[in-house]
């Protein structure tokens, strides 16, 4: 095993535990119990960092231009993310700037802020030049470095929609009352069989 392959086992290996502990610190593991989808980001993360680790066993020499060419794409994609947050953060304030933030309830605050630590470690983490690197390998671990905000950025912004996607309570049954023919087995069936009370208040209205 080389150095490139010891470098990359090494960053994801602690990355891993840093996953953990960032969790704990802004999410929270009780938060996974009572809302189960946060699991998918959560063991998503882990996912990610542990086939880095595998599959930076098999990581090649790679020469210095190589490396060079690949740097930019790490920030890239922390720009990516730091600009959907910056973007969605932006909208809320907009579409909620009629009703303070103390009445929202507690689902929008943590979404919120899943939000702005994923913008903020993205910004923070990935984005800037820590320090020029001298030769391929402290360009790849550099490189490898960067990853790990660019993930922990990527998975809260995904934790924080799950979030506001709870506060929606967006439901298929929800869905089903709005429009019944989207489920229905043929477009005869529509219009979908009423309940006695639905047909009396449909009679009243058209009086």
């Amino acid at each position: 095993m080389g150095p490139p392959a010891e470098i990359a086992i090494t960053v994801y290996s602690l990355g891993l535990l840093g996953w953990y502990g960032l969790w704990h610190a802004l999410v929270g593991y009780p938060l996974l119990a009572k809302l189960k989808y946060l699991r998918i980001p959560f063991w998503g993360a882990q996912f990610v960092f542990v086939a880095n680790v595998v599959l930076g066993y098999y990581t090649p020499e790679i020469d210095y231009q190589t490396e060079l060419a690949l740097y930019p794409y790490v920030e890239a994609n922390a720009t990516t993310v730091a600009s959907m947050s910056l973007a969605i953060a932006v909208f809320w304030v907009f579409v909620s700037k009629d009703k303070p933030l103390e009445e929202a309830g507690s689902l929008v605050k943590i979404f919120l802020w899943l939000l702005l630590w994923s913008f903020l470690i993205s910004v923070m983490g990935a984005l800037p030049l820590y320090w020029v690197p001298p030769g391929g390998y402290w360009l790849m671990t550099l490189r490898h470095l960067k990853c790990l905000p660019f993930f922990y950025s990527l998975f809260l912004l995904s934790s924080a929609l799950i979030v506001f996607m709870y506060e929606l309570r967006y439901r298929r049954t929800h869905l089903h009352e709005l429009s019944p023919i989207a489920f229905s087995k043929d477009v005869e069936d529509w219009p979908p069989k009423m309940r006695p009370w639905h047909a009396l208040r449909r009679r009243r209205q058209e009086h």
